[in-house]
């Protein structure tokens, strides 16, 4: 048996905060995670379409920040699992221009995870098409298609009750060290 493989999704797994800090200067508001149940924070926004255009004018990735041991427990975890970071790009309202939230995704990744290469990196939608053994993602959709399903709690799943994770053969998650703790038995 070759060696394990792992998708690993980035917003709200690996980093977070960047849209959530747009919203707010966008709407001069000052929201917190707490405030959203909705993954789609983008519906308290009146006008999307005007959103968007500024959001296009801004790096995403400028104002995330990285989840607390995630770049600690990532480097680790590649020392006996093959990683990739399983990540999507396109934003249904902005579809054309979404090619340029790939290229910022691209290069946060090369600089702030230096020991990750091209290679560890998966741009997609569907994430049921990679056939990695474990996925940890914050989207229960999105575990689909592996052996063990790691739910990494943000703040659109944290309701999310255990007898439905239970059903499904889901693990929660609620931080890196969780991760480590479970795939890496430290």
């Amino acid at each position: 048996m070759g060696q394990q493989s792992v998708m690993i999704d980035m917003d709200d797994v690996m980093v977070r905060g960047g849209f959530l800090y747009l919203i707010n200067e966008y709407l001069g508001t000052s929201y917190t995670e707490d405030d959203f149940n909705d993954f789609h924070m983008q519906n308290i926004i009146p006008d999307k379409q005007d959103f968007f255009k500024y959001f296009l004018t801004k790096n995403l990735y400028d104002y995330c920040e990285i989840n607390e041991y995630a770049d600690v427990v990532i480097k680790e975890l590649m020392d006996y699992y093959q990683v990739y970071i399983g990540t999507a790009y396109v934003f249904p309202e902005v579809l054309r221009e979404s090619g340029i939230i790939l290229l910022h995704k691209y290069n946060f990744l090369l600089e702030k995870f230096p020991y990750l290469t091209p290679q560890n990196f998966v741009f997609l939608m569907d994430k049921s098409v990679l056939n990695c053994t474990i996925k940890i993602d914050d989207s229960i959709k999105n575990l689909s298609g592996t052996e063990r399903k790691l739910l990494y709690t943000a703040y659109h799943n944290k309701n999310i009750e255990k007898k439905t994770l239970e059903s499904q053969k889901i693990e929660r998650v609620d931080g890196w060290l969780d991760v480590r703790r479970l795939l890496l038995k430290k």
